[in-house]
């Protein structure tokens, strides 16, 4: 018998305000993601595509419904635990980079290991595997100056990833690059997904980056209006 979804949304609600002011950015949505998926959150500003991955990471709670993470209702997590989930199944990817600056490389990719209590040695030496990964083995010791817009992405992936974590959560990531430079970040990011076996769910609002992805998932008004795999006609949802 197999197991719960890696995630899963039951009627997840989310609200902002009271009365005329009400905003409701999600509404009743239900919807799954397994383990090794690539998914992309699409929509239009203000669809609720950001309020779902703020959800997704932890990082905001609904209103009401359910987010199951492995089965497990994090509306029963206190904030320690709810800290640990983001810590040891979580990785970030964010379309600003967000890298210390002034800051080598792998003394960037080291920082969630710090937060772990890791040793120095030890993390020193994940830091430089992560970074070999992405394709940065000889700039571990490079300056968020010293390294291209393309190499910032890398960094902060590897910093995602040195934590080995379940699900790689990004946020338009390739938002301030480049053509070639978003081509290289997310073959990059699919390797991840097919060789590593992360699970990767990345907002989106370009449809050329989306097609990377496996599966869409489409937001419109706080509803999933569709949900498609790339290559088939979408399935409505609502």
């Amino acid at each position: 018998m197999s197991g719960p979804p890696l995630i899963e949304f039951q009627q997840v609600s989310k609200v902002y305000g009271r009365g005329e002011a009400t905003i409701r950015a999600l509404d009743r949505v239900d919807l799954t993601i397994e383990k090794n998926e690539f998914v992309a959150i699409m929509g239009p500003s203000g669809s609720g595509k950001s309020t779902a991955m703020n959800i997704l990471g932890c990082l905001d709670v609904p209103s009401s419904g359910e987010y199951l993470f492995q089965g497990i209702r994090t509306s029963e997590l206190d904030r320690s635990q709810h800290t640990m989930l983001r810590r040891h199944m979580l990785g970030f990817v964010f379309q600003g980079f967000n890298l210390l600056a002034r800051t080598s490389a792998i003394e960037n990719v080291e920082l969630p290991l710090v937060y772990r209590g890791m040793e120095a040695r030890e993390r020193r030496r994940l830091a430089a595997i992560a970074l070999e990964q992405v394709g940065l083995k000889g700039r571990e010791h490079h300056t968020t100056q010293e390294l291209s817009g393309g190499q910032q992405q890398r960094v902060a992936i590897a910093r995602a990833i040195v934590t080995s974590p379940a699900v790689l959560l990004a946020d338009e990531p390739t938002g301030n690059l480049d053509t070639k430079t978003s081509k290289e970040i997310m073959e990059l990011i699919t390797g991840l997904n097919r060789d590593h076996g992360i699970t990767v769910i990345m907002v989106t609002h370009e449809d050329d980056i989306a097609a990377y992805a496996k599966r869409n998932l489409r937001f419109v008004d706080g509803h999933l209006s569709s949900d498609s795999l790339n290559g088939k006609a979408p399935a409505d949802v609502l």
